[in-house]
């Protein structure tokens, strides 16, 4: 119990639709553990350079999915977590084949270019039967129970003995112990869970998201434990008519603009603050679309 920690938002449910922000956005996972699972990698040091003993246990790894249409918000989050801390942290940048390129560009050619970061393509076929052809992934209205997630009608959720009343967790933000996740097997638990819904269709495609949430709402139920709101303060996407206060801002550790407003978009709340984040883009492609920018 409690290795996972995962962010979920009063520990009650309530009966507003949440909008889930996951995967090809902005997604953050601090990882405390000094290796992580090696995958292709491209390095911004030479292959000939070596990290002390020392180096590698004060490492810490944060992985950031960079999705094309969305890079700009990747650096910005990069931005944001390199210059408020002094930790030594190991940024692993997750992109499509024909976009590290511009990552590397990026982060390069800016002023991330101090960064200690590691580029990791995203190979799609490490999907292939894992994901339904009518899966989609769009800014969807996300339900606050299990019920909203798994098809209860069907036999294999039914012997999973969850009750469909259960609140459901947003896994947006997490922290992994990864000494645990290896020997618990958890890569390869969520991906029987992605075949079992390819193979039975087990999930609430169309309200839940059940590519990716609803596997890791089965396999970390009873396993994790909540992380301080002010470490995901969400919704900031969701209205533009609606602000939190700029105290209650200031004392956030992690701000989330899920849902359709985002902050480089017009209309949008707060984007004085993702701005002041923002490294531009050296090739010009990613920009902001503000009345006054």
């Amino acid at each position: 119990m409690g290795f996972f920690r995962i962010s979920r938002e009063f520990e009650v449910c309530n009966n507003v639709n949440q909008v889930l922000l996951f995967l090809l956005i902005v997604t953050i996972c601090g990882i405390l553990y000094k290796k992580v699972h090696r995958g292709t990698v491209l390095r911004n040091e030479t292959d000939d350079d070596s990290e002390t003993p020392e180096d590698m246990e004060d490492e810490i790894p944060v992985v950031i999915c960079a999705a094309a249409g969305r890079m700009g918000a990747a650096m910005a989050a990069i931005n944001s977590i390199y210059s408020n801390t002094d930790a030594n942290i190991l940024f692993y940048v997750v992109g499509l084949r024909n976009t590290l390129s511009r990552i590397r560009k990026w982060i390069e050619h800016s002023k991330l270019r101090e960064i200690n970061f590691k580029i990791v393509e995203f190979n799609p076929m490490v999907l292939k039967g894992k994901i339904r052809p009518d899966s989609a992934r769009p800014e969807l209205l996300q339900p606050n129970t299990y019920m909203g997630y798994l098809d209860y009608r069907k036999k294999t959720i039914k012997d999973l003995g969850i009750s469909p009343s259960t609140c459901s967790f947003n896994p947006g933000v997490i922290v992994a112990n990864m000494t645990e996740w290896k020997h618990q097997r958890i890569t390869k638990q969520l991906e029987k869970w992605m075949q079992k819904n390819v193979e039975e269709n087990l999930y609430s495609s169309s309200l839940g998201g059940g590519v990716a949430t609803s596997p890791m709402l089965i396999v970390f139920h009873g396993k994790y434990s909540t992380i301080n709101p002010l470490w995901h303060i969400r919704h900031l996407g969701w209205n533009p008519d609606t602000r939190y206060s700029e105290h209650f801002l200031q004392e956030a550790k992690l701000l989330h603009w899920n849902g359709r407003h985002k902050p480089w978009d017009f209309p949008s709340v707060h984007n004085d603050l993702w701005e002041s984040w923002f490294v531009p883009d050296p090739a010009g492609i990613f920009k902001l679309h503000h009345p006054n920018s």
